[in-house]
């Protein structure tokens, strides 16, 4: 609109000079500004354009351009799995990746990697590449405070500069390790429920097959037998499940408070069986641990079943906060106490193995899979806490369980 308006303004100022007495230097002046309005304009135009059309194209680039080492570092290199450490000449860490922090701890740069991971194999290997420039490979295996098993590259990156990569194997052997394990403990402790049922069904089918009576107490009891390996195969499962996470540590807020309370419910009527009061007292500043609710709700379902189970008619089951010291730092202590039938001192340091029955629990024959108390210890090690057993025949039992505290 505005080229057209300014194209019959010249038109009509060349009209006026040819037909009007019209000064030629006012023409001249006319035409100039016309012009400057004309490209003025035209420039305009090609701003608004350039707007539309080039600024997104130069986005594009921007966004093509060359990761730099932190986008690097976020998107690639932070979500890898494996820990990966770079050394310098004097085997000091000069980079880590976010796995090195979760597996050694914040704050590693600038620090000598002897002083954060004291592992004399790992240690050694990357001695020795200093010195022949030779790819190393090594296994390394760590059991305290769970079980670790890692596979581990030492190489030589620049004349001065070391690079450590670390594999976690560790699901991979315990899976290895506990397929046997569950095989061999299974076929040892299946045995003599198995030799049962065998019998009891020889005995129906031949001495006792005319006798209805004697086949239904045959079958009552087969039935419990069967019972049993059924809670046995469920407890070496659920031990499986749990020393294969093992050195998985939970990070979820646990109301521990909530999680014995909604155990205590569960247990209610076996309680009342046999007359046992139960109490709960757990601080407000106290109530909240990192952990796993379903662990930790199977941890006190142990504990508790385990009081009921050992504790004599009319008497209290207290779980409370305690006060015994721990080398955890910010920690939640609860003890679960009864005063039932108790542990030898020379059967209290073996309790938390498989299948271990203290020797006065036998002769009660009270039944059990002997598997409780070790489940028991494998969570508690997973949610790096600790598990203490304070005892006195015939007098009871203390069960300390320490949980780190949650802090905002």
């Amino acid at each position: 609109m505005f080229f057209i308006f300014i194209f019959f303004a010249i038109l009509l100022n060349l009209a006026f000079y040819l037909f009007i007495d019209y000064p030629i230097w006012i023409l001249i002046i006319n035409i100039i500004i016309f012009i400057i309005l004309l490209i003025f304009l035209q420039n305009k135009k090609s701003q608004e354009y350039n707007s539309d059309n080039v600024l997104p194209k130069k986005d594009n680039v921007i966004n093509n351009q060359p990761l730099e080492k932190k986008d690097v570092e976020g998107l690639f290199i932070d979500q890898f799995e494996d820990i990966i450490i770079i050394l310098n000449k004097f085997n000091n860490i000069i980079y880590n990746n976010k796995a090195a922090v979760e597996n050694f701890g914040i704050n590693l740069e600038g620090k000598h990697i002897g002083s954060e991971i004291r592992i004399p194999e790992l240690l050694e290997a990357i001695d020795q590449n200093k010195i022949d420039k030779q790819l190393k490979k090594i296994d390394i295996e760590i059991n305290i405070p769970t079980f670790k098993f890692y596979r581990a590259s030492v190489a030589s990156i620049k004349s001065d500069q070391t690079l450590v990569l670390i594999r976690d194997f560790t699901e991979i052997r315990k899976s290895q390790n506990m397929r046997s394990d569950f095989i061999a403990n299974a076929s040892h402790e299946l045995r003599t429920p198995l030799v049962s049922l065998k019998g009891f069904l020889e005995t129906i089918t031949d001495a006792a097959k005319d006798d209805p009576q004697s086949q239904k107490k045959f079958i009552s009891i087969m039935k419990d037998e069967a019972e049993k390996m059924e809670r046995l195969i469920e407890d070496l499962m659920s031990l499986s499940r749990i020393e294969l996470q093992e050195h998985i540590r939970p990070k979820d807020k646990v109301n521990i408070r909530e999680v014995i309370e909604n155990v205590i419910l569960l247990y209610d009527n076996k309680a009342k069986e046999k007359k046992i009061n139960i109490t709960c007292t757990v601080k407000d500043n106290q109530k909240f641990v990192i952990g796993d609710k379903e662990k930790l709700s199977a941890v006190f379902s142990n504990l508790l079943d385990n009081a009921i189970k050992y504790s004599n008619t009319n008497s209290v089951i207290e779980i409370k906060n305690s006060n015994h010291k721990s080398d955890i730092e910010n920690f939640v202590s609860i003890s679960v106490i009864d005063s039932g039938y108790g542990i030898a001192t020379d059967d209290i340091r073996r309790i938390t193995e498989r299948f271990f029955r203290a020797e006065n629990i036998k002769k009660l024959k009270i039944e059990g899979t002997g598997l409780g108390l070790a489940i028991v210890k494998h969570i508690v090690n997973q949610h790096r806490g600790e598990f203490q057993i304070l005892s006195t025949l015939n007098k009871g039992s203390e069960f300390i369980v320490k949980l780190p505290l949650f802090q905002n």
